[in-house]
């Protein structure tokens, strides 16, 4: 039949000779032996080649039965079984083909429809030495200690509730994110679980300037466009909404390289519509051993005292489509 089969300059020994006229069942032994020697040899082969045995066997078998059927040694299947034969065969490599094919979008799906828990985006690693230390000071700031002990608090980083398809295409949790942009995600905290408060602490270096040392005006305008629509999601009914209208008043420039803190309130929710204010403030620094913020004096934590940059107002409408595509963003 084949005197010899060659696989990556590795010669197979020849198999068996040419069936005689009328081939045997030891004829197909030989056909099943010299399968298992080349797929002995694939396996130790790039993975490229794993398919090599499969059409070996596929051009052994072929020669081996039209050899039999010249022979008369073997019956020809009926034309109905033939056909059969070649359909099934036909809708197993379809259906092969059609699953392999949707895999990735299948694994994007699912990844959709299951996003990262509020506990897993807290387990965030810095990627290096320098957001390390501005993590830490984010992490352990008394205001961050102060919301998190305080149970009507939730703490979340929302931006690593994406599902890593999404993150890669946004502008706020990739795009902007960076050593020199933002270093580390925004901790967030929201209070209760109608919408009612948010506040989130970032960091913004030197690379997102208008001016030199002063932070571009329209970077703290997505800051406040995303802060204000997050604070009013959860009051919502399909818990997701975008912007109608929003008002900024720039009070204060802001420089580069220094820790902010967003404070975002909703004050009225008619429906799909929902009115939220917030502002851009310093964060204040520790002063002293006691861990006490600079001018906080008795105020709660949405009030407590920094230096006001940025003030905002926005009304952010839930779209029609939301709840028939029952679309939920990770807060």
């Amino acid at each position: 039949m084949l005197r010899g089969f060659c696989l990556e300059d590795q010669l197979v020994p020849q198999c068996f000779d040419r069936c005689s006229t009328t081939p045997s069942p030891s004829d197909f032994t030989a056909v099943a032996r010299c399968y298992v020697t080349l797929y002995s040899l694939s396996a130790s082969q790039a993975l490229k080649q794993v398919f090599s045995p499969c059409q070996a066997l596929i051009v052994i078998t072929q020669d081996f039965l039209l050899t039999a059927y010249a022979a008369h040694a073997l019956p020809a299947p009926s034309r109905l079984r033939r056909v059969l034969f070649v359909t099934s065969v036909s809708l197993t490599s379809l259906s092969i083909g059609v699953y392999l094919a949707s895999l990735p979008q299948i694994t994007n799906l699912t990844a959709l429809l299951r996003p990262p828990s509020t506990t897993s985006s807290l387990a965030y690693l810095p990627p290096t030495e320098r957001a390390t230390e501005i993590n830490n000071l984010i992490t352990n700031h008394p205001l961050s200690q102060r919301l998190r002990s305080d149970p009507e608090w939730t703490e979340s980083r929302p931006h690593l509730r994406m599902p890593a398809l999404m993150r890669q295409h946004s502008l706020t949790a990739s795009t902007l994110m960076g050593d020199t942009k933002i270093p580390v995600p925004p901790l967030m905290f929201t209070k209760g679980d109608k919408g009612e408060e948010l506040i989130a602490i970032s960091y913004l270096g030197a690379d997102l300037c208008g001016h030199i040392g002063i932070i571009h005006g329209g970077m703290l305008a997505t800051m406040l466009d995303e802060g204000l629509a997050r604070c009013c999601f959860a009051a919502l009914p399909s818990k997701v909404g975008v912007t109608a209208r929003l008002e900024i008043d720039f009070r204060r420039p802001t420089k580069s390289d220094g820790f902010v803190v967003l404070k975002a309130r909703t004050v009225k929710v008619e429906g799909r519509k929902a009115w939220v204010k917030g502002r851009v403030e310093v964060l204040p620094m520790p002063v002293g051993g006691d861990g006490n913020i600079e001018g906080r004096g008795n105020a709660g934590p949405y009030e407590e005292k920094g230096e006001v940059l940025v003030e905002a107002e926005g009304l952010f409408v839930e779209p029609r489509w939301a709840k028939v595509r029952g679309i939920h963003p990770g807060a």
